[in-house]
């Protein structure tokens, strides 16, 4: 048998008195394509973080082509052909999708003006191998979603490496840019290999021929994918199929219906653009107190940027009108708009990274005004699982935690409308589960609720209404009753998953 590529010998890591990686040992050969799945918490993107030297091991051993890295700093793991890509895009957004490819070629200098042709050469073939030659010249942060993730892989493959890490690749991503992606993973030549996380059990079945599962840290099995579906320990904890009890109330008062009426925010003739390219025409919404909305569509559609423009992080073009509760919107920052009561939840979180649980939640002042004001030790009655991360900065908390953290942030400035951008990205079903009874329960206390979301199944769950944006405009708007009846309508035009993946 050849010498594995990758060796973790009991591999810990501590967070104070929490271990968030127990004694976790694993070995890949060269050319192995294996995946690391389990539910929010279990370690997996920290393990990918071990490996890659973002995090030092507490204590055990990494090994790679036969060399003890555990002390090796990241830039020297990286010349030795670890390359990486992380749970949320990390780009230089400003610069182009070239120039990001660039960077990282070997032999790239960075004071280096004018590029070595054949260091362009290696870039523009990267790009092409993920399919992104057409947007070679466009800058990072005008990409869709899709394209940042091809983007960031390009990145990481135009170094050659051995070991590719990949976090999380397929979240956020549409049914047909999984199937590219699949197709590029079993496309890398066999001196490439692949560790990879991802909560997508049927993406992690079409690339990866083994599968090591952990929870709470610990190595719980290793097989192939059609063992590890069967595994009546996996579909246990990963899958939620423990009871795990009903979410905590999710307001001070009583959780009885709120009344809906005339609309809380109202959207007329939103338009926005991108260096002069429109993304978005004459979109109107009526947001109503006590439900929630949702606006789904293919990545590059616009979700995201309509939910920004509608925070002022995004300016919208002249002609659009927003009004909150009869009051004018159009024309002020986001900072007064929070002020009005636009609550936001970003796609990726936006945390803090310096910052712990408790300084983030120390952040918001609610609006003296507010009917619905909520107190830190309600959102951690809401979302226990942060009750005990409370001095953990950011990197030390798992994606679910970082959501809940996100949200209780934005519940505590009591907001009368809340704005949720891919609130189901990278997160297990049994932490979904958590999150959609949350949204359902704010609406149920009189929030008027926002949602931006890839994931149909996970929109149809919480939204009593769902519009599709397609070509910069609303396309459809549906009650989520007739989906219930008729599921399978909306996918010709999405594209998108109509099924929980399991």
């Amino acid at each position: 048998m050849t010498t594995p590529l990758l060796r973790l010998d009991t591999v810990s890591l501590d967070y104070g008195a929490r271990r968030a990686v127990n004694e976790v040992s694993l070995e890949l050969h060269p050319g192995a394509r294996h995946a690391i799945i389990g539910p929010n918490g279990a370690g997996k993107s920290t393990l990918l973080h071990l490996i890659a030297g973002t995090l030092r091991p507490t204590s055990g051993h990494i090994h790679y082509r036969g060399q003890d890295i555990h002390r090796w700093p990241v830039h020297r793991r990286a010349r030795a052909g670890i390359s990486r890509t992380w749970q949320h895009p990390a780009l230089a957004r400003p610069l182009t999708a070239l120039q990001n490819v660039l960077l990282a070629v070997p032999g790239q200098r960075l004071t280096s003006l004018q590029p070595q042709p054949r260091l362009v050469t290696a870039a523009h073939e990267a790009l092409a191998q993920v399919n992104l030659t057409p947007y070679a010249d466009r800058p990072a942060a005008q990409l869709a979603y899709g394209d940042q993730r091809r983007l960031e892989i390009a990145v990481a493959l135009v170094a050659k490496p051995p070991l590719l890490l990949l976090d999380e690749p397929s979240a956020g991503l549409t049914t047909t840019e999984i199937t590219h992606l699949t197709e590029l993973i079993r496309a890398l030549p066999g001196d490439i290999t692949v560790l990879l996380v991802d909560h997508n059990l049927d993406f992690v079945a079409a690339v990866a021929d083994t599968i090591t599962v952990l929870h709470l840290g610990q190595h719980l099995t290793t097989g192939a994918p059609t063992e590890i579906r069967e595994h009546p320990e996996v579909r246990r904890v990963y899958l939620g199929t423990e009871p795990t009890g009903p979410p905590p109330d999710t307001s001070p008062g009583s959780m009885s219906a709120h009344p809906t009426g005339a609309p809380v925010l109202r959207v007329r003739n939103l338009r926005a653009s991108y260096t002069g390219a429109s993304v978005l025409t004459d979109i109107t919404l009526d947001i109503r107190a006590g439900r929630v909305s949702a606006v789904v569509g293919r990545n590059g559609a616009g979700k995201t940027t309509l939910i920004n423009t509608i925070a002022g992080l995004h300016p919208a073009r002249p002609g659009t009108d927003i009004h909150l509760h009869g009051q004018p919107l159009t024309g002020h920052d986001a900072r007064a708009r929070a002020r009005a009561g636009l609550g936001l939840v970003p796609q990726g979180r936006r945390l803090f990274a310096g910052l712990t649980v408790d300084e983030h939640l120390a952040l918001p002042k609610p609006r003296p005004t507010s009917p619905r004001t909520h107190t830190v030790a309600q959102v951690l009655d809401l979302f226990p699982a942060l009750a005990s991360r409370r001095h953990h900065r950011p990197h030390q908390l798992s994606g679910g935690e970082q959501q809940m953290l996100a949200l209780a942030r934005a519940l505590l400035a009591a907001p009368e409308v809340l704005l949720l951008d891919e609130p189901s990205e990278g997160l297990a079903p049994v932490i979904l589960n958590h999150i959609a009874a949350t949204i359902t329960g704010l609406a149920n206390c009189g929030t008027a609720v926002l949602l931006a979301e890839q994931n149909l199944t996970f929109a149809v769950q919480v939204a009593d209404d769902i519009a599709v944006l397609d070509r910069a405009r609303i396309a459809r708007h549906v009650a989520t009753a007739d989906l219930h009846e008729y599921p399978d309508q909306l996918h010709d035009l999405l594209t998108i998953p109509t099924t929980v993946t399991t």
